[in-house]
């Protein structure tokens, strides 16, 4: 088992003891448990209703041995609360859903709709609203967590853990289950969620979240790679971290820059009689590789590579901003919430068109990079004559 898996079924079994030391359990109950780690929730196409699995942490030696493994359980039926209560019959203990940690959607039910596969998850009072959903980019969600067979880890612990340090790679949103019902609630602004696959280099197996699933109310309705995730995230003022990789005068990539911070201003206006989202991005890095031995002057002094950045950032958010736009009509960026907030007698002109507007409306993209270290060394690496 990895140490995350290790580390957080050390927290589960100190919340157990906690909780029977004040009478809550006894050690006979414990033993009757299973813990929920994580959902997989698939279409089941025989019988055309869902198929829910569930990966189960069990305490095998209750507290005395502090043994724990992991348990894999699948059933189908037309509603999410009925299939969960079905379980019991067949685990033949009770299951405890509120350290679950993530909930992975196959992108066949994705795109039928959520709110059917996601209500119960949100409504039951044993589950938490802090569980870290997906869209699975393989065939059934249910191959993800199938992963801890081949890993002998607890997946979703790890899945877990992996959303934590995402938000300093910025190739995948992290979107917990209260946040995407909030934006599916939310006037002008459209829900997303992090892709996640299976990644396979000499024979292992690895999971790998990577891109955003795009949704219009609760229907999936496209892709955003990983690359295009980033600049989404620019443009969402949703960036923590991660690498902005610039090319040289000659177009070619040489200079990779640590994003240290970033802020996105987002503002309406009214420019001749049409309205028009002016982004503005402020974006302070380190450079952290230089693939050349050219001295960092003239052409390629630190100020022109923070014009090149800059101007490479602003191309790149304005593109996929565009096909936010035109491909998909889903405003992911909440442009309509920003003129709800600051335009609110024009918003009330606007709200029930706004997927028309938000397809044609001008955006604007101004981006500033800010070199403000280049970490140990000033200078390139010289040669020897």
């Amino acid at each position: 088992m990895s140490r995350t898996a290790s580390s957080a079924t050390a927290v589960l079994l100190a919340a157990v003891i906690i909780f029977s030391l004040t009478g809550c359990w006894n050690y006979t109950e414990i033993d009757d448990m299973s813990i929920v780690a994580g959902v997989a929730l698939d279409k089941n196409k025989p019988d055309n209703n869902i198929q829910l699995t569930v990966e189960m942490v069990d305490t095998q030696g209750g507290l005395q041995d502090n043994q724990t493994g992991f348990k894999m359980m699948s059933l189908t039926g037309d509603t999410i609360f009925n299939i969960a209560r079905n379980m019991i019959s067949l685990t033949g203990r009770k299951l405890f859903w509120s350290h679950a940690k993530v909930i992975i959607i196959s992108e066949e039910l994705a795109r039928e709709g959520l709110v059917k596969v996601i209500d119960w998850y949100s409504r039951d009072t044993e589950t938490r609203a802090d569980v870290f959903i997906f869209v699975s980019g393989e065939k059934n969600a249910r191959e993800v967590l199938n992963l801890n067979s081949s890993k002998k880890t607890i997946m979703s612990f790890e899945l877990a853990q992996m959303m934590k340090d995402e938000l300093f790679t910025g190739t995948a949103p992290v979107v917990e289950i209260w946040d995407f019902i909030d934006k599916l609630e939310t006037p002008g602004k459209n829900a997303i969620a992090p892709l996640i696959s299976i990644s396979e280099l000499n024979g292992q197996k690895n999971e790998r979240v990577n891109g955003t699933a795009v949704f219009v109310e609760d229907r999936m309705v496209g892709k955003l790679d990983g690359k295009e995730t980033q600049y989404a995230l620019f443009a969402k003022n949703d960036v923590k971290g991660g690498v902005l990789t610039v090319d040289n005068e000659r177009g070619k990539p040489t200079y990779s820059l640590e994003i240290l911070s970033n802020r996105t201003k987002v503002k309406p206006a009214w420019v001749d009689g049409k309205l028009q989202i002016q982004v503005h991005t402020l974006t302070h890095t380190g450079l952290d590789e230089v693939m050349s031995t050219v001295s960092l002057t003239g052409n390629e002094s630190l100020e022109a590579i923070e014009k090149r950045a800059g101007a490479q950032l602003q191309e790149q958010i304005l593109s996929v901003i565009r096909k936010l736009q035109r491909e998909y009509q889903a405003d992911i960026f909440g442009f309509g919430k920003v003129v709800h907030n600051e335009m609110p007698q024009s918003w009330s002109k606007l709200e029930e068109r706004w997927p028309e507007e938000f397809k044609d409306l001008d955006v604007k993209v101004t981006s500033k990079v800010i070199i403000q270290s280049t970490a140990k060394s000033s200078r390139t690496i010289k040669l020897g004559d």
